[in-house]
């Protein structure tokens, strides 16, 4: 009798396991399908909103995105992604990304990547920027709204402490 119950859970595992299996494999394979055949557009965030929802550490973002496809009318569509899969190193509103979208179904897409966006030469210039320095090393016009934003930008994607964070902030508000 044991044997017979321990046998069908072994079996109940593997069909559930396979599901899972099978539903990440077509995921998987729709958006490598939409990123060979779908029709290539332009995507701008108008806005994005942290959630308290994380998944594998990083938090995951509603966008409200508008849509530039040919053929098509402008469009929006709201979406909730991990900001991080999209291939861009900095998200917020205003920036215009790539996008493949499925001709038969405009509210599937993918991001490609971001439109003329460059990664800086180093976490250090990106930092000395939002701080309001120049890479050279002189001061830059001081924006404390932008610097502030860019620091909270750096703070979601976890590439300074909390302390850190806090000691810049005091900083730039000092400036003000």
């Amino acid at each position: 009798m044991e044997n017979r119950f321990g046998t069908l859970l072994m079996l109940l595992w593997l069909g559930v396991i396979g599901i899972v299996a099978w539903f990440m494999y077509r995921s998987h394979a729709k958006k490598q399908r939409l990123r060979e055949h779908g029709t290539a557009g332009e995507a701008t965030i108008l806005r994005m909103e942290r959630t308290s929802m994380r998944v594998n550490r990083r938090y995951v973002y509603d966008f409200l995105l508008e849509f530039k496809v040919p053929g098509r009318p402008l469009y929006r569509r709201q979406h909730r992604s991990r900001a991080h899969d999209w291939n861009a190193f900095i998200l917020e509103p205003g920036v215009r990304l790539n996008v493949k979208v499925d001709p038969n179904d405009p509210l599937q897409f993918v991001v490609m990547g971001a439109i003329g966006q460059q990664r800086p030469q180093s976490i250090q210039a990106l930092f000395a920027v939002s701080q309001g320095y120049s890479e050279a090393g002189g001061v830059a016009p001081s924006d404390p709204v932008k610097a502030l934003k860019d620091l909270q930008t750096m703070l979601d994607s976890e590439l300074i402490t909390q302390d850190e964070y806090a000691q810049k902030k005091a900083a730039i508000l000092a400036r003000m």
